[in-house]
């Protein structure tokens, strides 16, 4: 009983750090927010989880409250009369401690959210290893391979934020034809283990390698499934306005 309530409190505890997680590995990369191995897990939330009590201790204390570590001992203690008193604790400031866990798991989330923004929009995750994702195709289909030392890509005019469009040119195998499709990526899907699965396109054009000519493709959108991809070329582009509506769109140099 001791030692199932046990793990049920080390749960309850690391439960910031699982939010603050969830928030930082959102989106492209909530391939990297599951973790099977539960020993990998309390040691990947247990620093967030500290941290993020340690910055709510100030505000809980505005309120009257503090962290109890004793009746958190005897929760998990083998002496039946500490244990019955620290239940009993639990069970009359349940309303405090619910709505304390959903404040602070709320919190967590939005701060893990806002620092993964944060890192992208101002590519430090491409610049420094250490903040980098285990996500290669947001890099590579947002140019932000480019700021890899090992790229050995220069840009003089521009910087990888001046992209906006990622121009796609796909080698498709449709049955025994092969086509080249072109268009204007849109988004991204990854499979397990961070493997690409499919991508979507729009405003796309396509012909057989052995055609001259391009031809329209009816439709909003194009879903290439990465199976049937030879190779890709991806050309990242920057659309300038010259503030009267004349927008020109050139490759980033």
């Amino acid at each position: 009983m001791e030692v199932a309530l046990g793990a049920l409190i080390i749960i309850i505890l690391l439960l910031p750090g699982i939010s603050f997680r969830k928030g930082y590995f959102s989106e492209e990369f909530s391939n990297q927010y599951t973790i099977k191995d539960f020993f990998q897990l309390f040691v990947n939330t247990f620093i967030p989880s500290v941290v993020i009590y340690l910055i709510a201790l100030p505000i809980i204390l505005i309120f009257g409250y503090s962290y109890n570590i004793k009746v958190l001992i005897a929760l998990v203690s083998s002496n039946e009369n500490l244990f019955e008193k620290a239940v009993e604790h639990v069970y009359n400031t349940q309303t405090e401690i619910l709505i304390f866990q959903l404040v602070i798991n709320l919190i967590s989330f939005f701060i893990g959210y806002k620092l993964k923004n944060y890192l992208i929009g101002n590519s430090l995750d491409s610049k420094i290893e250490f903040f980098r994702y285990k996500n290669i195709w947001h890099y590579v289909l947002s140019a932000k391979f480019i700021n890899f030392k090992r790229s050995q890509i220069s840009l003089y005019e521009n910087t990888v934020e001046d992209v906006d469009i990622t121009y796609v040119d796909a080698l498709v195998s449709v049955g025994e034809k092969v086509f080249i499709y072109n268009g204007m990526l849109v988004d991204y899907q990854l499979a397990s283990e961070g493997k690409l699965d499919f991508l979507i396109i729009k405003d796309v054009q396509r012909k057989q390698v052995d055609k001259r000519r391009f031809k329209d493709v009816d439709g909003h959108v194009v879903i290439l499934k990465y199976e049937n991809i030879i190779n890709l070329n991806l050309t990242f582009i920057q659309a300038e306005d010259d503030g009267n509506g004349n927008v020109t769109f050139k490759p980033i140099s």
